[in-house]
């Protein structure tokens, strides 16, 4: 039996016309979109100009989204399966400051009696705090109770990255990323690696929840956890974990409603050894035959590097089936689903010019897979895809919001691709630069043109990672000593969080340092630009010689490896 090692102490305005749902598809057939007006710049609250688009169907087939626009968390109804919506609703009454990112977005739930269940994480500060927040409509949409906040510990620390699940039972389970053991080791002088996995349960359709209960310490802080059912009221959870000291692989663990943690296990072996936030949570699904579970994932390890599928085998407690599905720089995001005998993963692909989305299908349980096809491509920004099933005709869709085509609803049809390019304008989303210089496609030549015959330091950063900030003051601390220090700063977060990021820097006293800030919300080709090989994780430093060649290092990077690259 294997045993888990945890680490102990150290965006569209008025539409025109909307995308046409695409019933069928014929193999290499440019799909037939009618063009919507992609104007934003009034204020809608259409789902087309929100961020982070959550979906589910209900018992009857309509379509319901959740998103996030202008600090208030929306739903939105849809009849004709994302042709057209219904005018949005807000969840929160008051503004709050709800996270939208890929691995961080409002959820939505839509039980047989139509209770309409959201959960989101409310943003306290830019430190990496904040609330699990939940609630219900009772009246099918047309209003929502008062949010309330289901972490049960008041204090100002991180709780983030929730995940909703409601089991065939009617147990609706929350569980989030949380930091409340670290707060509490720090304030006794103990070390403690990276944060906390929570949950609570509600047995009377979201009217009240149970108190919190602490599955694992030590997870990873950055990245989304995936459910599955357990039986009918209770579930399995997938999340990256810290095992030993550095290493960021997945943990699996069953939940039951009165707290009880079982089968907590390793489920990965990667091998990746980081000190940084990937950002790549995974995917999990219930095998119904065996009660094994698909997973997909990705990591960056010395063991396996890519995107990969596995079944985690419940009776020997370890991985089976492991295939690597795809190991090109730039691929990430799985997701997975099944659907009338038949598994689906899907996944985004950059290539330095287009976002893919890539499809692989399954008929043996995950055995043996399809050859990839092309569902859909877009060579501006995009979100992560997901897959929504709908059992009134028993169809699989892909939900996907990309600042070219808007939210995208679209079945997904076996062995047919519908891929590639839908005859639309895309729209510039680059923000208007004040605090920082706009980073683009082009912006890494321009430096190395600057330095030409001189050795730098580049240094990639976000606000929503914590490693990244215990690296911002470490080079705040060289830079005392070596201020003259070549030493470039890029945020990888949008210019429009400028404002957060400046105050960042001026905590840290790094504020006079040339800093850029990604300006194009095609982030996949911005990272292209600096490196192909580069997953996305953070911090990220790369160290370039005179003859402008680089090293690369992911993770804080230490005083030593900067002594040796500049050979003090």
């Amino acid at each position: 039996m294997n045993t888990i090692i945890l680490r102990i102490g150290s965006v569209f305005g008025r539409l025109g016309t909307q995308l046409l749902v695409l019933a069928s598809l014929t193999f290499l057939t440019l799909p037939v979109y009618s063009a919507p007006q992609l104007d934003c710049v009034d204020g809608s609250n259409s789902v087309h100009c929100g961020a982070a688009p959550s979906a589910v169907f209900d018992s009857e087939g309509s379509l319901w989204v959740a998103y996030v626009k202008d600090k208030f968390v929306l739903v939105a109804k849809s009849i004709d399966a994302g042709a057209t919506f219904l005018k949005p609703v807000a969840v929160n009454e008051l503004p709050e400051d709800a996270e939208h990112n890929g691995e961080n977005r409002p959820k939505i739930i839509v039980d047989e009696s139509g209770i309409i269940f959201v959960s989101w994480t409310l943003k306290t500060s830019p430190r990496f705090t904040g609330e699990i927040r939940f609630a219900r409509s009772l009246d099918g949409g047309f209003s929502f109770e008062s949010p309330r906040t289901i972490n049960d510990d008041n204090l100002f620390a991180g709780h983030r990255f929730d995940s909703l699940y409601l089991t065939d039972s009617g147990h609706l389970y929350l569980t989030w990323i949380d930091k409340r053991d670290l707060t509490a080791a720090l304030s006794e002088g103990q070390e403690y690696a990276g944060a906390a996995i929570y949950y609570a349960v509600s047995a009377d359709k979201g009217a009240s929840f149970s108190k919190n209960y602490r599955v694992a310490n030590h997870s990873c802080e950055c990245c989304r956890i995936a459910i599955a059912p357990r039986g009918k009221d209770s579930i399995a959870i997938l999340w990256r974990q810290i095992f030993g000291e550095t290493t960021r692989d997945h943990a699996i663990a069953l939940l039951s409603p009165e707290g009880e943690v079982t089968g907590l296990e390793r489920a990965s072996y990667d091998e990746w050894q980081i000190d940084a936030c990937p950002h790549h949570g995974p995917s999990m699904i219930v095998d119904l035959q065996s009660d094994d579970y698909h997973m997909s994932w990705f990591s960056n390890g010395d063991a396996q590097s890519g995107i990969y599928y596995a079944r985690y085998s419940m009776e020997d407690k370890k991985p089976i089936d492991v295939f690597q599905v795809d190991g090109a720089a730039g691929a990430g995001h799985p997701i997975l689903a099944a659907q009338q005998g038949a598994l689906y993963l899907v996944w985004k692909r950059f290539d330095g010019e287009r976002t893919r989305l890539q499809q692989i299908i399954s008929h043996d349980a995950g055995r043996t897979w399809s050859e990839p096809t092309t569902l859909m491509s877009t060579e501006q920004g995009s979100d992560h895809p997901l897959l929504i099933k709908r059992q009134s005709d028993k169809a699989l869709y892909l939900s996907w919001h990309t600042s070219e085509y808007g939210y995208v609803v679209m079945p997904i049809v076996e062995g047919k691709t519908a891929a590639t390019e839908p005859a639309v304008a895309g729209q510039d989303n680059r923000a208007e630069n004040t605090a920082f210089l706009p980073f683009t496609v082009q912006t890494l030549d321009e430096i190395k043109t600057r330095f030409k015959g001189r050795e730098f330091l580049l240094g990639l950063w976000s606000i929503d990672c914590p490693p990244c900030l215990i690296e911002l003051e470490l080079m705040a601390g060289i830079l005392e000593s070596q201020p003259d220090l070549p030493y470039v700063l890029v945020s990888t977060d949008p210019i429009a969080l400028q404002d957060t990021a400046a105050e960042y820097l001026e905590d840290y006293g790094l504020g006079g340092r040339e800093s850029y800030m990604f300006a194009d919300s095609f982030v996949e080709k911005l990272r292209f630009s600096i490196d192909p090989n580069w997953f996305g994780e953070l911090p990220r430093s790369y160290f370039f010689s005179t003859d402008q060649t680089f090293r690369a290092h992911s993770g804080i990077v230490s005083e030593e490896l900067l002594a040796e690259w500049f050979g003090w």
